[in-house]
């Protein structure tokens, strides 16, 4: 078997994925030996002598997989998805391997090999066992004393290594560096070059926090995402280092990723084309991140890794009920086959609805040993009720027990009550749209920044009165030219707040931090800006709860601790919002007001359709234009329509 880089990670994932894999390339069970304890050989046999439609046990399970990766009817893959927030920004991908290669060019002297075609890169190989492994390189050097530099070129940026550190902000302020936030357990060399401090101070090994904080990158399923990047890298480095039959040179891995503290400064070339020089901190827009210790250490799991991969191709057993971190769910790089393995959850009242399911199950609080949903669903707990309600130690997950055992809805009328009468009109019902490009595109913004290029605004004068048309005001770029100012004076305009008012948003931390930003690169506009956003008040917090905005409303004769935690407890749940208060949940309850009918349903398609405008055709164009400004309009109506549906239901 012919083994890529990419295909030993999915492999590695967990024991099924081979079998299961298997049996997708080749639209069969034939090389399965056996599926969830049931000989194979026994399902082949039963099918010859079974009627038509009608089959045992152990051979519905062989459909139910087959069932889950191809449509029964038309045979479509439905392993096939894609992720229009990737399409979005895939150029700029492309864009930042050309980038590197320049970088690393200019930066280092010796043969350089790259190429935008995967199968023109640095190639290498070995076999064993009868399986072949091999890998393309982002970017290989062979310098002139002989010695090796391997780089994978990453789209992240340098926030990420920043983070395995103790955290220094509230000592060093919002304007600090990435590197001065943290007590980082990795320092910038004179080169710029992230190096690890172990380097400068050996002793640091000793140290448990410094380890701690190390051991993060080990953890290729870990929340902090450092683990999947190095475990790419260190499979790189195993394949490459098993490929030398002789002697092996010297050779050093990298990491290439975004520099997070680059702060592009505007400057052009004489035909447009943005330059991303040096900035006056020093910063370049990437930066190398030196992990060739960490890989080295790594080469002993990916060995084990490789053995087990070998071990579940020879033995094609499909054991069922091995799902964990290793899924990926709802990430990019999610497992393709998890319909396959999370069939039994798809359905109204899983268990994955419980809100913070990581910390909802066993824990001190109960008396029972913590256990992950991972754990639960691999034990045969699928759905809410699979538990019994004292393994749940927060009140949040008691009250989706109740609501689902009972078919209740639970309401505190009384904070809801609280919130609505607490608003000061006029109210001004606001949702921004963003394009968080990797690379800065306009002056003061650095990778990631999340650039605004579209709001919606529904003014309501008083309760019940706004109309979805004539009390709409939007801005949306045209193109993908800097129109940031003019979007601030727009909203600036529109938002008059001299005579009071309220800033209506849902989940504020996103426009507060946008207004944030904003004020820092206009000064002159800041101050209406900063007011704009002292005026916000959380549509989402009425339902779900929040300390900041509850604890004032609520009466002073109670004791400051049952205040905190009502405060914090949520208002509202249904069991139709299945675990999430997204706007898109939330507004079937309270509305029929749909996104059914727009060409563009959410946030993600929004990013993507605006990428597409310098592409497209007059006609095209107009069309999309439209669309966006359509699906803008309908997000701070849905806010309206909200309020007004609590409204009604409270009788407020």
């Amino acid at each position: 078997m012919n083994i890529s880089k990419s295909m030993f990670k999915n492999l590695s994932r967990c024991k099924d994925f081979a079998s299961i894999y298997d049996m997708y390339v080749f639209r069969n069970a034939h090389h399965i030996k056996e599926i969830e304890g049931v000989d194979v050989a026994s399902i082949k046999s039963a099918v010859d002598t079974l009627e038509d439609g009608l089959f045992s046990e152990e051979h519905e399970k062989a459909m139910e997989i087959f069932n889950s990766i191809f449509d029964e009817e038309t045979g479509e893959d439905l392993t096939i998805s894609t992720n229009a927030q990737m399409e979005a920004y895939a150029e700029y991908f492309k864009e930042l391997e050309v980038f590197a290669a320049e970088y690393i060019k200019n930066n280092f002297d010796g043969e350089l090999v790259y190429s935008e075609d995967t199968k023109q890169q640095k190639k290498y190989e070995f076999s064993v066992n009868g399986n072949t492994y091999y890998c393309y390189l982002d970017i290989y050097l062979e310098a002139p004393d002989g010695s090796i530099k391997i780089f994978e070129v990453k789209a992240t940026t340098t926030n990420k290594f920043y983070r395995l550190g103790k955290s220094l902000k509230k000592q060093v302020g919002d304007d600090a560096l990435g590197y001065d936030k943290y007590d980082s357990i990795f320092y910038k060399d004179e080169k710029g070059i992230l190096r690890l401090k172990e380097n400068l101070d050996p002793t640091l090994l000793e140290d448990k926090k410094y380890r701690a904080y190390r051991n993060k990158m080990f953890d290729r399923f870990g929340s902090d995402g450092t683990g999947k990047y190095v475990y790419d890298i260190a499979v790189e480095r195993y394949f490459i280092e098993n490929s030398y039959k002789d002697k092996k040179p010297n050779i050093e891995y990298y990491l290439v990723v975004l520099n997070g503290d680059y702060i592009y400064d505007g400057c052009r070339d004489n035909e447009g084309m943005r330059l991303y020089n040096q900035n006056e901190n020093g910063n370049d827009l990437i930066t190398l991140v030196d992990v060739s210790k960490i890989t080295e250490e790594f080469l002993e799991q990916i060995d084990i890794d490789r053995k087990k991969i070998e071990d579940r191709i020879e033995e094609r057993v499909i054991e069922g009920r091995c799902v964990g971190d290793h899924c990926e769910l709802k990430k990019p790089s999610e497992c393709k086959f998890k319909k396959v393995c999370f069939k039994n959850t798809l359905c109204d009242g899983s268990i994955l609805e419980y809100i913070n399911k990581k910390y909802a199950f066993g824990g001190k609080d109960t008396g029972y040993d913590s256990l992950s949903v991972y754990d639960l669903l691999n034990q045969g707990c699928y759905k809410i009720d699979s538990i019994p309600k004292d393994y749940l130690g927060k009140k949040v997950n008691q009250i989706q027990y109740d609501c689902y055992v009972c078919n209740k809805t639970f309401i505190n009328e009384e904070k809801i009550t609280l919130a609505i009468k607490s608003l000061k009109y006029p109210l001004y019902h606001l949702d921004f749209e963003s394009y968080g490009c990797p690379f800065p595109r306009y002056e003061g913004e650095k990778p990631y920044t999340q650039s605004l290029f579209q709001y919606s605004l529904h003014i309501e004068k008083e309760p019940f009165v706004c109309d979805k048309e004539k009390d709409h005001y939007e801005f949306l770029a045209k193109d993908h030219s800097d129109c940031r100012r003019e979007l601030c004076e727009s909203l600036i305009k529109n938002i008059d707040l001299s005579n009071g008012g309220t800033v209506i948003v849902y989940n504020e931390a996103f426009e507060k931090t946008r207004l944030k930003e904003l004020a820092k690169i206009y000064p002159d506009l800041a101050e209406d800006l900063l007011n704009i956003r002292d005026h916000v008040f959380d549509l989402l917090f009425v339902l779900k709860g929040n300390s900041k905005m509850f604890y004032p409303l609520l009466s002073n004769e109670l004791d400051s601790k049952e205040k905190e935690e009502l405060a914090k407890e949520i208002n509202y749940y249904h069991n139709n919002l299945h675990g999430s208060y997204s706007i898109k949940k939330v507004l079937p309850i309270f509305t029929d007001l749909s996104y059914a009918n727009l060409e563009v349903h959410n946030g993600t398609e929004a990013v993507y359709v605006y990428g597409l405008l310098p592409t497209l055709t007059d006609k095209e164009y107009e069309e999309k234009y439209l669309a966006l400004r359509k699906y803008c309009q309908q997000d701070t109506w849905a806010m309206v329509e909200v309020l007004w549906g609590l409204r009604r239901e409270f009788n407020i």
